[in-house]
Parts: C-alpha cells; sequence; structure tokens
C-alpha cells in the first residue's frame, strides 16, 4: 500500500512521526493507501516554513504580472495531472470520475481568475488637508492557515488558496484526513513543478483535533479559513477570536427550493438529481428541502419519488453509475439513523429510506413526503442522498419554512414569473440564491452564508478582501 508524505518547505517528507493514517475507497471498504499523519514539530515545521518564506518577501515583492504568470503555471499543472489525480480522488472520495477530475479543472479556474487580480489590489488616495499626502495600501496578513473538507477536497483548497496566493500571503494546508492522497500526491506535485518557490505552499495532513487545532491556535498564523460543519467552525472562531486573528468560515446549511404553482416540474427533478443525489447528497449547498405549493406537491413527489427509484447505484469509476458512495461506515449510519427518525416522526418515504445492502458505503436515494418544518430530517444537515418534501399553501408561509431553520447557506425559487422570483430572493435569508436550477454559480460569484452557515465570502472579487488588510500611511509635508 502506497505511503503519501506532507509536502514542507518545498520537499515531500515523513515527518517527525511513524503514525499514519488509512485511506478507504468508500465503493468498497477497502484501504486504498496511507498518509503520514502531522504531529506538533510537523506543523510547526510548515508553519515555520510558510513564515520564513513570508519573511523573506519573495512574493511580497514579486512584481504583480510575475505573480500572475505563477499562478497560470499552477494552473496549467493542475490540468496537466486531472485525469491522474482525479482517478486516485475518486477512489478516495467515491464521488464520479468525471466529477473527480474536473476538481483539478476548477482548481485551475480558481488559478487562472485570480491571476488577473494580481495588479489590481489598488489602495486610495485620501484628502486631508494641502499640507498632508495621505494614502492606503492593501496588504497580506503573513501565514494564512486552511482547513479543507473532504467532500470537494481539490476544488475548495483551490479555492481559497489562489485567493490567499494572489494576495501575497504563505500558506499552510491541513488536508482532510478522509481524502488527503490526491492532494498529497497530485496537487503537490503541481506546485512543485511549476515552480512555486519553498515554503511559500505547505500541506500537511492529520486529524482536525489534533493538527487541525494546532494550526489554528500557531502563534505565527496570522489568519484562517475552514470549511466544514457549524461545530467546529465555532471552535475555530474561538481559537482566532483568542489571538485576535481574522477567520474565513463556510459552515453547513439546510436549504430550500421553493415551487411554486407555475413552475417547471422536470426542472426541479433535474436539480434535485444534481443538488440533492449528486456526490450522494453531501454538498453544504444540497438541495435538502423542496417547499412545494399544495397544488402540484403530489405530481412533484411522484415524479421526484420516480428519479429516486430509478437512478443507478454504483462506484464513481463505474459507467453509468449516477449515485455514489457517502463517506464513510459513520456517515452512512448517521444518514441511516436520520431517515429512520423522519419515520418515526410520520413523514413517509416514498423512495429509498435505507442503506443499499453490499459492500460499500451506499445509502439509497431518498425523498420523503408529508414532512413538517419543525422534524429533525427538515431542521439538520444529514449530509446525504435525503430529500425532505414539504408542503405550502401562501407565498408567507413558503418563505417562513424556507427561513425557518439556523442556516442560510443557499435557497432556491422555482417558478416562471421573474417577477415573484425576484421578490422571494429578496425575502430568503440565504447567501446564494437559484432560481430555476441549482448550483448556477461560478468561480466568479461569491459564496457563503447567513446565520450559522457562516459570514464569510469565497469566490469572486469579493473574496480576496479576507486575504488582504489596510494600511493607511500619512506624510506630512
Amino acid at each position: 500500500m502506497e505511503k503519501y508524505q506532507h509536502y514542507i518547505n518545498g520537499k515531500w517528507t515523513d515527518g517527525s512521526s511513524k503514525e499514519t493514517i488509512n485511506v478507504v475507497n468508500p465503493a468498497n471498504g477497502k484501504d486504498i493507501g496511507q498518509v503520514v499523519c502531522a504531529q506538533s514539530e510537523d506543523v510547526n515545521a510548515a508553519v515555520e516554513a510558510a513564515f520564513d518564506s513570508y519573511k523573506s518577501r519573495i512574493l511580497v515583492d514579486m512584481l504583480p504580472m510575475e505573480r500572475a504568470k505563477l499562478m497560470r503555471a499552477i494552473a496549467n499543472e493542475l490540468r496537466a495531472v486531472s485525469k491522474d489525480g482525479g482517478k486516485l480522488l475518486c477512489h478516495e472520495n467515491g464521488k464520479l470520475l468525471a466529477n473527480a477530475e474536473y476538481e483539478f479543472i476548477d482548481g485551475a479556474n480558481y488559478f487562472d481568475y485570480y491571476s488577473g487580480m494580481t495588479d489590481k489590489l489598488e489602495g486610495n488616495t485620501i484628502p486631508v488637508n494641502n499640507k498632508v499626502v495621505d494614502y492606503t495600501l492593501l496588504e497580506p496578513y503573513g501565514v494564512s492557515g486552511h482547513i479543507i473538507p473532504w467532500n470537494f477536497p481539490i476544488s475548495m483548497l483551490a479555492r481559497s488558496l489562489a485567493c490567499a496566493f494572489a494576495a501575497g500571503n504563505s500558506t499552510v494546508i491541513k488536508t482532510a484526513e478522509l481524502t488527503p492522497l490526491a492532494t498529497a500526491a497530485f496537487f503537490t506535485k503541481a506546485i512543485d513543478k511549476a515552480g512555486v518557490p519553498p515554503g511559500l505552499i505547505n500541506v500537511i495532513c492529520g486529524y482536525g483535533n489534533e493538527a487541525g487545532a494546532e494550526l489554528t491556535a500557531h502563534k505565527d498564523v496570522a489568519q484562517i479559513t475552514f470549511t466544514g460543519s457549524v461545530a467546529t467552525g465555532k471552535k475555530i472562531l474561538h481559537a482566532a477570536a483568542e489571538r485576535a486573528v481574522p477567520a474565513v468560515v463556510e459552515l453547513g446549511g439546510k436549504s430550500a427550493a421553493i415551487v411554486c404553482p407555475d413552475a417547471d416540474l422536470d426542472k426541479v427533478v433535474a436539480s434535485a438529481k444534481a443538488g440533492i443525489f449528486g456526490q450522494a447528497g453531501q454538498i453544504c449547498s444540497a438541495m435538502s428541502r423542496v417547499v412545494a405549493h399544495k397544488s402540484i406537491k403530489n405530481e412533484l413527489v411522484e415524479k421526484l419519488a420516480n428519479l429516486a427509484s430509478t437512478i443507478k447505484v454504483g462506484p464513481g469509476d463505474v459507467e453509468g453509475s449516477e449515485l455514489t458512495p457517502v463517506i464513510s461506515e459513520e456517515q452512512v449510519q448517521k444518514v441511516e439513523n436520520y431517515a429512520r427518525s423522519g419515520q418515526q416522526a410520520g413523514a413517509e418515504a416514498v423512495a429509498g429510506g435505507k442503506r443499499v445492502e453490499g459492500d460499500g458505503y451506499f445509502f439509497e436515494a431518498t425523498v420523503f413526503d408529508n414532512v413538517k418544518p419543525d422534524m429533525t430530517i427538515a431542521q439538520e444537515e444529514i449530509f446525504g442522498p435525503v430529500l425532505s418534501v414539504l408542503e405550502y399553501d401562501e407565498p408567507e408561509e413558503a418563505i417562513e419554512i424556507a427561513n425557518g431553520t439556523e442556516f442560510g447557506l443557499a435557497g432556491g425559487v422555482f417558478t416562471r414569473d421573474l417577477d415573484k422570483a425576484t421578490e422571494t430572493a429578496s425575502k430568503l435569508e440565504a447567501g446564494q440564491i437559484y432560481v430555476n436550477s441549482w448550483f448556477t454559480g461560478s468561480v466568479a460569484t461569491p459564496f457563503g452564508g447567513y446565520k450559522q452557515s457562516g459570514y464569510s465570502r469565497e469566490k469572486g472579487q469579493e473574496a480576496i478582501k479576507s486575504y488582504l488588510q489596510v494600511k493607511n500611511v500619512g506624510i506630512q509635508l
């Protein structure tokens, strides 16, 4: 079984300990590789390398166009490893092979996009009086620590790293222990081959409560980025607050699609296929609730149940597979418990509701009808292929149901009436609103949450603000 290493100060290394983490293919439950497990010494080494590279000002003083050129080189190398890297990512994560390969393309797109901002980080001149010249500078924080989730390990790594790098920060990346291999093997290869100077980008793997906690609490980490659960996000925010450092946090969701009486129901079904059954529902902004008008609810439920019962279950690297496994035995049991609680509370599983028998961690595509807003399956993030359908009568009731959770990551509305769509969008408490199709964004569109889903923004021009601080300079003439 192949062993994968940390990447610290431009070199692959086993680190300070012989401890390793076995990584499992969720499609069959078998070990496919192991990665060295970071201890305190490894976190310290990675942060020290990043800190020294920042203090050397090799990236800070690099000409903006040269920094952009380096970022485009990273993008090209990511595209070059997309086939091989995607295959390994498919096996460790379980997702469709095409989607795993695309993560590397998506990562490249982030580096290309933010490379175009390196020469546009402009300050301002401020009129004070005729004897003072006053201006502002945008400067990086220094060492930026990134804790990456397991569901989109390459895309989300690139999403934050490209931003931080464009702004001039040095970085330490802590990969998810469930899906570290493609990053350790192919992402590091891409940045190394692109010619990134040693220390600017460091990659370690370890457990969140060990290496992750060490990284967020480290005295030389000046900015933190985290994507993951609300509970862990709050711990990271506490750690950041202890040292008064800024943090970018994108947390969970329980996103609802409001389906109006005039909606194209086939569009709702197509969105459900990608939005809740794609990646086995392990998407923070998944379309996990449908709030349907009573006049069309039964017809829609029938269509959704037909989709769920005919979707093809299988490993991500098998042609024709549509519903892939959830990430682990622990996760499939969690999804199963949620499904059981929904049935006990009175919801009807019109499709699915059970674990798929056989190897791996597969769960049936599940549609619950007759779900009430206060049920656990309508309130908590399940992170599995489970869709709850709720009914409404008046438009304001739909808004109340959609907004009636602690989350606010995404929301949507399906209607042929543009005025109704924009009015509904203005009332939904969520960071991004999708109209007539789920997942309509791109690398250029800001992404983040309201309420317990976080308050930061990733992607687009908005995101780079989180990796820069403002310095004011006043000169007495």
